[in-house]
């Protein structure tokens, strides 16, 4: 089996998702913490700072994922991140500034257009190598775009007590020279079979396409919630901003060594109970009172989200191929988001009364999932 490596254009995304890697960490952790400070009094505005992500998401990836198929992904993908990255210098000086209204405007603004981008970049990472490769491919990336991101939450907590509000304008820099490593990046698009209507169909037609995301999109909008309400669940349990950077330690070092597991899998179903029984345990531990839980919580929410990639791309490529791969994963985003949504505003809720509350929410929707898994056995048939 050849390197992935040998593929120049995973070569140029790999060296520019060392750069985005380390930024996004460091704009997430230093974005939502902004917004509690701000907000910790005020949880509607706080929950409408976390939910941009996912409601953005529900407008613009369906959509998005018909455009890389459709047109040039490299052209798109470049003016999208440019854009994105200039917008967090003034963004920085709008919290500076306390403008609760130029920071929604901003943030919103440039959170459109970052959803616009990863549609297009998740399209990418995967066709920048053939099947053959691609569980390497996975790992190689991993380690280096998740280790960049590990490097962002151990530094996270002395840049955010030297620069505040600043270190946004430095994940702005950071993401400019990224860019530059992607220079001659082609990544194909420019379909003329695809149509708005194709990612729909398929899912109605395909089985296989339908179950990974009845189960993996909801999974994923389950688990990966915990994320955004992090900040809310440290302070109802007592914890301090060392364990809120911590805990982003503990998520991308088990994300890396559950990738390296991952490549070893080749049984299905054996990936997917793994994921699914992570989801329940996620909430499970949640039980016990402690801000220290949150590291085992987000530990079992990286370790089952590591594993459980090369199969999911694997039913899809394996459906769909190339051509219309950004059609299938804009509208496994479209159905993660609006999944999250609910999710975030209800848990939000919850959280506030008792924590409890949340798990069993969890729970409910964990059993949801394995119930929407043996009702498509089909998935269960896949090749790794």
């Amino acid at each position: 089996m050849p390197s992935p490596f040998h593929y120049s254009n995973f070569t140029k995304f790999t060296i520019f998702s060392a750069f985005a890697g380390y930024s996004f960490i460091i704009n997430e952790l230093t974005t939502y913490w902004l917004f509690l400070l701000l907000f910790h009094t005020q949880l509607i505005l706080f929950g409408l700072g976390v939910v941009a992500r996912p409601l953005i998401r529900v407008f613009v990836s369906y959509f998005t994922g018909f455009l890389s198929d459709k047109y040039n992904r490299a052209k798109l993908f470049y003016m999208t991140r440019g854009t994105a990255a200039a917008l967090l210098f003034p963004l920085a000086l709008a919290f500076v500034l306390k403008d609760i209204s130029l920071i929604f405007i901003l943030y919103y603004l440039r959170v459109f257009i970052v959803e616009l981008s990863n549609t297009i970049g998740y399209v990418a990472y995967y066709a920048s190598v053939p099947e053959e490769v691609r569980p390497k491919a996975i790992l190689y990336i991993r380690i280096i775009s998740m280790g960049s991101r590990l490097a962002g939450g151990a530094s996270w907590f002395f840049l955010y007590q030297l620069l505040h509000a600043y270190n946004l304008m430095l994940v702005g820099f950071l993401g400019i020279i990224g860019l530059v490593f992607l220079r001659g990046f082609a990544i194909g698009g420019g379909s003329k079979r695809v149509r708005l209507t194709t990612g729909i169909n398929i899912f109605r037609k395909d089985e296989r396409v339908r179950g990974i995301i009845l189960t993996y999109s909801v999974t994923d909008a389950l688990t990966y919630s915990i994320n955004y309400l992090l900040p809310l669940l440290v302070v109802v349990l007592h914890g301090t901003d060392q364990i809120y950077g911590l805990t982003q330690v503990f998520y991308y070092t088990i994300f890396i060594i559950a990738s390296l597991i991952m490549t070893k899998l080749h049984n299905g179903t054996k990936i997917m109970v793994m994921y699914i029984l992570s989801g329940f345990l996620l909430y499970l531990v949640l039980l016990y009172p402690s801000p220290y839980v949150l590291l085992i919580s987000l530990s079992l929410d990286s370790f089952g989200s590591g594993i459980v990639e090369n199969f999911v791309m694997a039913t899809i490529t394996q459906s769909v191929g190339n051509e219309f791969l950004g059609s299938v994963l804009g509208l496994d985003t479209f159905v993660t988001s609006i999944t999250e949504i609910g999710i975030i505003f209800l848990a939000e809720y919850l959280i506030s009364i008792n924590v409890m509350y949340y798990v069993i929410m969890g729970v409910i929707g964990m059993s949801g999932v394995l119930i929407a898994w043996l009702l498509h056995p089909k998935l269960r048939e896949i090749k790794l």
